[in-house]
Parts: C-alpha cells; sequence; structure tokens
C-alpha cells in the first residue's frame, strides 16, 4: 500500500497538493475523512481552486476541474441520491468526496483515502493511502 504523509501549515498546503498530484498522478477518486473543522474544504479549494465552498447544503458541486461531494448532511436513506454519488464516482476525471466514512460501500478502484487531523494553531497532518478494491 502506497503512503504519504505530511503535517503542514495552511501556507504550506499548495506544496501539499502539488506533492499529491505527483504521488497518484491518474488517480480521480480522493475520499477525505477529518473531524469538523480539520481543513477538508479547504484542502479541495487548494486542489480546485478559489471557487470551491462548502457544499454541506447542497451535496454535490460540480466545477470545471473536477466534482465535491459532502456527504455530512447527505439524505444517506434515499438509495437513489446514493446511485448519484456512485455514479459521478464511476464517470468524473477527478471526485473529492467528504466525509467518505458515510459511504456504503468502496468506490471503484482506485482510490486515495486522505485523514487530516488538527494539530497545534493553524497545523493539520494529513495521512494519503492509495487503495484499491480487494478481490
Amino acid at each position: 500500500m502506497k503512503t504519504y504523509e505530511r503535517c503542514f501549515s495552511l501556507e504550506e498546503l499548495p506544496e501539499v497538493v502539488r506533492e499529491l498530484k505527483t504521488w497518484a498522478p491518474r488517480v480521480s477518486r480522493w475520499l477525505l475523512f477529518g473531524p469538523i473543522g480539520a481543513g477538508k474544504t479547504t484542502f479541495v479549494r487548494a486542489w480546485l481552486g478559489e471557487m470551491v465552498s462548502s457544499p454541506t447544503f447542497t451535496y454535490i458541486h460540480l466545477y470545471p476541474e473536477g466534482v465535491h461531494v459532502d456527504l455530512y448532511k447527505f439524505p444517506v436513506g434515499i438509495p437513489s441520491r446514493w446511485e448519484e454519488v456512485y455514479s459521478l464516482m464511476e464517470e468524473a476525471p477527478l471526485i473529492f468526496v467528504e466525509w467518505a466514512e458515510k459511504l456504503p460501500y468502496p468506490p471503484p478502484s482506485p482510490w486515495v483515502e486522505v485523514q487530516l487531523t488538527v494539530q497545534e494553531g493553524e497545523r493539520r497532518c494529513l495521512r494519503a493511502l492509495l487503495r484499491q478494491a480487494e478481490g
């Protein structure tokens, strides 16, 4: 399993994104984990651009460079909504899914799991794992 780990300040986040683009250049599915305030949306903004906003109330935002999904308040009991999310994960050239622990089953292979943790002050630590479906 391929792993990337780094602690950084907000000012260093663009450098972290550049490193990750090189670390997993052909992976289109990025699953984001971490508590509220860990920087999941900030991470996506650093990757896709300043137009990225929190999709907490709209769930899915489509941008020219990629798709941003937030499952925090996602209506988990509606199967057609899950079909939409998994269809996007299958078809989008680049997709970021916040609160990915809510996904009912794994995404299409390959994907990267990104765990963000809050450190002292504005520092964050990021651990990324390149994953494949088993079997």
